[in-house]
């Protein structure tokens, strides 16, 4: 989904582009240069937002539960929707536009934690997260540094999106990758 959201929005992909050219330049990516890149971070957490890569997360009740007037006995499963949550417009004004700003830390601070749940939260949250964004920065820095995304004439906005267990889209996604001229 983040390659689409570069090709629907190539104002971002530019902004995207000039942190790495500026923070970066030619000089190899280390983690530490990766950690720097905070737009970056902003537009992968706005993409995960958007476009969750689970529909729900699911726990089991490990003791009896009051939550106000509702008694949640031991045992009892859990589905919290991820979507949902994530496109709720009362935590997310106008949640259908794509907003990497959301993701400034003064912004940030002012949301409970528990609306943003793309790689889940809590003890049993994904043990794979840290490695996983380390891998799509990289990715997208080194391709980002090469090419662009463009929108195709096949490419599908707003994109429909198909919803199983995991998100996906419903059409596929077609874009064009064009060569940057340096």
């Amino acid at each position: 989904f983040f390659f689409y959201v570069m090709a629907t929005e190539p104002v971002i992909q530019e902004k995207i582009y000039q942190e790495v050219r500026q923070e970066l330049g030619d000089d190899e990516v280390t983690y530490e240069k990766l950690n720097q890149l905070q737009y970056l971070d902003m537009v992968i957490n706005e993409t995960l937002r958007m476009y969750p890569p689970v529909l729900r997360l699911d726990r089991v009740a490990s003791k009896d539960y009051q939550l106000g007037n509702y008694l949640i006995p031991k045992g009892t499963i859990i589905h919290a929707p991820v979507y949902p949550i994530h496109h709720d417009f009362e935590t997310w004004p106008e949640p259908e536009k794509f907003i990497p700003e959301r993701f400034l830390p003064a912004e940030k601070a002012k949301r409970h934690p528990m609306v943003f749940l793309a790689f889940g939260d809590g003890p049993r949250n994904c043990i794979g997260m840290r490695f996983a964004l380390v891998e799509a920065k990289l990715g997208i820095v080194r391709a980002l540094r090469l090419v662009e995304f463009e929108r195709s004439e096949k490419t599908e906005v707003p994109l429909q999106l198909g919803k199983i267990i995991v998100l996906n889209s419903k059409n596929s996604i077609f874009l064009r990758v064009v060569r940057r001229s340096q």
